[in-house]
């Protein structure tokens, strides 16, 4: 069947953000997780809120990167999203244009969390000169978020 070929694309780009601040973004972020994974939206939005209350991974200073488990997925999954205008996130305010949310079958292993944590680390470090370029183009986008799990 020829609708194998596509995998779908788990991103959104050029978000502009209502509350343009964190818990907006993570609101947004939990919401569309949810809604593309099949998800609980609530479960979702409490695990993104408990991944995002403990010190963020943040990459490039400029790509915040979250996970939530689930034991509707039996394996792992990202959803990219993008910021029209820049986030301030955490006690530092960074300026997040990127937003990452891992998706991981509960139970994963540190070892399987630490795999995903470092296969997106190494992909955004790897685009790092192109970020900009990728933050508002569809086709580029789902690439980069595709890379993270394969």
């Amino acid at each position: 069947m020829l609708f194998k070929i596509f995998r779908k694309n788990h991103t959104t780009a050029d978000i502009k953000l209502e509350d343009n601040n964190q818990l907006g973004a993570l609101k947004l972020a939990a919401q569309k997780t949810a809604e593309e994974f099949n998800l609980d939206s609530q479960s979702v939005q409490s695990s993104l809120f408990a991944s995002a209350a403990q010190d963020p991974t943040i990459l490039e200073n400029r790509v915040a990167y979250m996970f939530v488990t689930s034991d509707k997925k039996h394996k792992a999954h990202t959803m990219t999203l993008t910021f029209k205008e820049p986030v301030a996130w955490g006690n530092d305010k960074i300026p997040v244009d990127y937003l990452i949310v891992g998706v991981l079958p509960d139970g994963s292993s540190p070892d399987d969390i630490d795999h995903l944590n470092q296969k997106i680390s190494s992909k955004i470090s790897e685009n790092s000169d192109k970020l900009d370029e990728i933050r508002f183009n569809d086709t580029e986008l789902n690439k980069l978020n595709q890379s993270f799990t394969e």
